[in-house]
C-alpha cells in the first residue's frame, strides 16, 4: 500500500484539530448588510462604466445554477461506463472528451480524468484555493475550500476519507491529485456491480459530485437528486446542512451570488484572464490562512472572493478605492432606517455633488 500526492502547489500547514465537515462561519445580519452594501457599490460603478449589465450577471448565475454542475459530470461518467471507446478518449484527453458532450469553458480548459479501480483510489484537492472543473462538477462545496481539507488530504487521506464515511482498504493505493490553474482533475468512479441492466440515463442518476471528487463511492441504492428543488435542498449548508449529493450553486446571501457573477462576467467580457482573478483569490486566502484566525473571526469564502475582486479592479485601474468607499457610504446613508433590498439592478446613482 502507498499514498501518492500529485501536487502543483506548495503544501500548507496542517490544521488537524479542525474537522473537514465543519460548516462555514455564518455572517451576522449586520456583517451581511455591510458586505451587501460593498458589493452593491462595486456593481453600480461597473454598471455605470457598462462593463457589466444586469442581463450578463443574470446569465452567469443562470448558467452555473442550471446549465452546469455535477449532472454534467454524471453524464460524462455514465457515457464512459457504457462506451469503452469514449472512456479511452476521456482518460487520454478529458477536455476534448467532455467537449464531445458539449461541456467546457471557464475552469474546464485543462481537464484530466483519473480512473478508480479495485487496486487504486483517486481523490482530488486544491491546496491553495479551489481550482475545480466547474463545467462538469459545478462550484466546489464548502469543505473542498476549507483549510482543513486542503491541508490534510495529502498527508492523511485515509483519515480524511474516513470522516466522509469512506473506508479504503489498506491494500488499495490512494492517489491524491492536486488541481491547479494548469490542470484540473475529475475522478472516474468505479461502476457498481448490479448495474449491468441499466441504461446511460439511469447510470447518470447514480453518480454524485462527491464520487467524482473521490470522497465517496457510487452506490447502487443511492440516487442523486434529479430536480432543481431537490438539489437546492441537498446543498443547504451551515446548521441546516444535509448529506450533500450535488454541487449546484448555493449562496447564503444575495451579495455572494452577485460577487461571483461579477468576477465571472468581467472575465468573460475580456477585462482580465481568469488567472488574474484566481491569483488575487489565492493571495487573499493565503493571507487569511497565515493569520490563523479563530473560527468566529475568519472571513468566509465569499468575503475573500469579494476582497479579491475589489483588489483586482483597483490594481487594474478599473475602479478606485475612493470611489468604491464613497459609493458604499452613499448607499449606506440611502438605506439607513430601512431594510436593504435584495439585488435590484439600477437606481443607485449618487447625486453629482457626491461623486467626487
Amino acid at each position: 500500500m502507498s499514498t501518492h500526492d500529485h501536487s502543483d502547489h506548495a503544501t500548507h500547514a496542517h490544521h488537524d484539530a479542525e474537522s473537514v465537515t465543519t460548516p462555514p462561519r455564518q455572517l451576522t445580519p449586520s456583517e451581511n448588510r455591510l458586505r451587501e452594501i460593498r458589493t452593491k457599490a462595486i456593481e453600480s460603478l461597473l454598471l455605470e462604466k457598462e462593463l457589466v449589465t444586469p442581463d450578463s450577471l443574470d446569465a452567469v448565475l443562470n448558467a452555473y445554477e442550471n446549465d452546469l454542475g455535477p449532472l454534467n459530470g454524471a453524464r460524462v461518467v455514465a457515457r464512459a461506463w457504457v462506451d469503452p471507446a469514449y472512456k479511452e478518449r476521456l482518460l487520454a484527453d478529458g477536455t476534448a472528451a467532455i467537449a464531445e458532450l458539449s461541456f467546457g469553458g471557464l475552469q474546464g480548459e485543462h481537464l484530466a480524468v483519473v480512473e478508480n479501480t479495485p487496486s487504486v483510489h483517486n481523490v482530488v484537492a486544491c491546496v491553495l484555493c479551489s481550482c475545480y472543473p466547474w463545467p462538469v462538477l459545478g462550484l466546489p462545496p464548502f469543505w473542498y475550500k476549507s483549510p482543513s481539507y486542503r491541508s490534510r488530504i495529502g498527508g492523511k487521506p485515509r483519515e480524511v476519507l474516513r470522516e466522509f464515511g469512506l473506508e479504503v482498504d489498506k491494500s488499495v493505493e490512494i492517489y491524491v491529485w492536486n488541481s491547479s490553474a494548469a490542470t484540473r482533475y475529475m475522478v472516474l468512479p468505479e461502476r457498481p456491480t448490479g448495474t449491468e441492466h441499466m441504461n446511460e440515463a439511469e447510470l447518470a442518476a447514480l453518480v454524485t459530485r462527491d464520487a467524482m471528487i473521490g470522497v465517496a463511492r457510487v452506490q447502487l441504492d443511492t440516487r442523486a437528486p434529479n430536480t432543481t428543488a431537490e438539489r437546492r435542498v441537498a446543498d443547504m449548508e451551515g446548521a441546516t446542512a444535509l448529506p450533500r449529493k450535488s454541487g449546484e450553486l448555493i449562496f447564503h446571501a444575495p451579495w455572494e451570488g452577485e460577487a461571483f457573477a461579477m468576477a465571472v462576467a468581467l472575465c468573460e467580457g475580456g477585462l482580465y484572464p481568469w488567472s488574474d482573478f484566481q491569483g488575487h483569490l489565492i493571495a487573499v486566502i493565503a493571507d487569511t490562512d497565515s493569520k490563523q484566525l479563530p473560527p468566529e473571526t475568519q472571513p468566509t469564502y465569499y468575503e475573500q472572493w469579494l476582497t479579491a475582486l475589489e483588489a483586482l479592479l483597483i490594481d487594474k485601474g478599473t475602479l478606485s478605492k475612493v470611489r468604491i468607499d464613497r459609493k458604499a457610504a452613499w448607499l449606506a446613508r440611502a438605506a439607513s432606517g430601512s431594510r436593504m433590498r435584495s439585488f435590484v439592478p439600477g437606481g443607485w446613482d449618487m447625486p453629482d455633488d457626491e461623486e467626487e
